[in-house]
This record gives structure tokens, C-alpha cells and sequence, in this order.
């Protein structure tokens, strides 16, 4: 969730915690889903470049790169964080896994100028970081290099979720479920992650994941769409 900047050791334990959300309640699913849906549109072995935004420790991108190489999908991820230490986390964490297809850059996205356009965006626990004004500006922007859609994968804000982090996260330091529970509050209900994305697409599909995640995706490439 929101790693606790300053301490490595602090910031690893939170991405551990981030990876057991990921794996329990969702997030991971969620992106397996999203491109199961993609991926047999795309012909043969043609490369799929994806960039994953504030990708931690590359939990996600890792274990999706892994399930489309089970199914011969050519898949390559740039991995973008604006802290060097989740940077070099991310990347001890794919050079142990040996996935060649995954780079990762330590960036902040609103300067972020790739050297090539990509064919999707996502964003797992990023968006909520944000402000709805500063929400509008980061899809405008990912709007001028990304040329398919953009997968928002984000905590659904509940008293459910909210219960369950505090459980989960009492053996932790403190700070870590000070995180977490802020984390959660500013998560969306699916009608606010709507709103927002359907400026951008007014056909944006949004949706409810068990039993922590929504979900939402936002087309760059309807034909007479903005």
C-alpha cells in the first residue's frame, strides 16, 4: 500500500504485506483477467508493451509475465517508479526471477517521456494516491503514448477491507497499517472510479472484484471516441 519512505527495511516489509494483497485479494486476478480479455485480439506473437505505474516491487508485472508465457503471449513490461527504492527492489526482484521482458525505471510519471508509445497502461494501488484534478491530468498524458486502454486496478473502499487490513497488519509496524488503513480510505467506490474514467471514455467499464479490488478500463482506441 502506501510504503514508508525513508527506511528500507520498512519499505521491503510493506511491499511483502502488498504482495500478500496482491495474491489474496485480487490484484493479480484482476490483471490476469484484464489481459486473457486483450491478448487474443493480438496476432500471433506480436509484442504487447505494457507500462505498469508505480509498480513496487514488480510483484504483478512478474507474476502476468509469467502466465503469458504459459500461453505464448509477447508480452514486455516497463516498470515505473518514482522511488529508488522500490526501483532497486523491483529490480533485484526480476533479475531473480530471470524475466528479460520486464525493465524497470525510476521515474515520476507526470515527466515521464518514453521512447516509444506503449499498447496499454495500468496502475495497481497508484491511482488512489492522487487527486481527482491530478487523476484527469496523468490519463490526458497517458492518453499521448498509450494507444489501447488503461486498466486502473485499484482498493475498493469498504468497511470490509478496512477490517481486514487492520487484522492483517497488526503484527506489523505500525506505520505499515497506518498505511494500509489510510490506503483503503482513499480507495474508490465503483461509482466514483466511474465518474472519473468516463471523461475520458464515456463507455469505461468499471467493476467490483472479490473481495477488496474495483477495477476499471478506459479505451484510447474507440473509433470516435475523445
Amino acid at each position: 500500500m502506501d510504503a514508508p519512505s525513508g527506511d528500507p527495511r520498512l519499505v521491503e516489509q510493506s511491499y511483502k504485506f502488498m504482495k500478500l494483497v496482491n495474491r489474496i485479494g485480487g490484484g493479480i486476478r484482476v490483471v490476469r483477467e484484464f489481459f486473457a480479455r486483450e491478448l487474443p485480439n493480438v496476432p500471433k506473437g506480436k509484442l504487447v508493451r505494457v507500462l505498469d505505474l508505480g509498480s513496487a516491487d514488480c510483484d504483478i508485472p512478474i507474476a502476468v509475465t509469467r502466465w503469458a508465457k504459459e500461453r505464448g503471449y509477447n508480452v514486455e513490461f516497463t516498470c515505473l517508479d518514482h522511488d529508488p527504492t522500490a526501483t532497486e527492489l523491483a529490480r533485484q526482484a526480476v533479475a531473480r526471477c530471470h524475466c528479460d521482458t520486464i525493465r524497470v525505471e525510476q521515474a515520476d510519471i507526470f515527466h515521464y517521456q518514453p521512447a516509444a508509445d506503449f499498447d496499454y497502461a495500468m496502475g495497481s494501488m497508484f491511482f488512489h494516491h492522487f487527486t481527482n484534478e491530478e487523476i484527469h491530468r496523468l490519463i490526458a498524458l497517458l492518453q499521448g503514448f498509450v494507444r489501447k486502454a488503461l486498466l486502473v486496478n485499484d482498493l475498493h473502499r469498504c468497511r470490509l477491507n478496512y477490517l481486514v487490513c487492520y487484522i492483517l497488519t497488526i503484527p506489523l509496524d505500525r506505520r505499515i497499517q497506518h498505511d494500509g488503513l489510510l490506503s483503503i480510505l482513499r480507495g474508490f467506490k465503483p461509482g466514483e472510479l466511474a465518474q472519473i474514467l468516463r471523461e475520458h471514455d464515456p463507455a469505461a467499464v468499471v467493476r467490483r472484484f472479490w473481495f477488496c479490488r474495483v477495477s476499471g478500463v478506459a479505451r484510447f482506441d474507440r473509433k470516435g471516441g475523445p
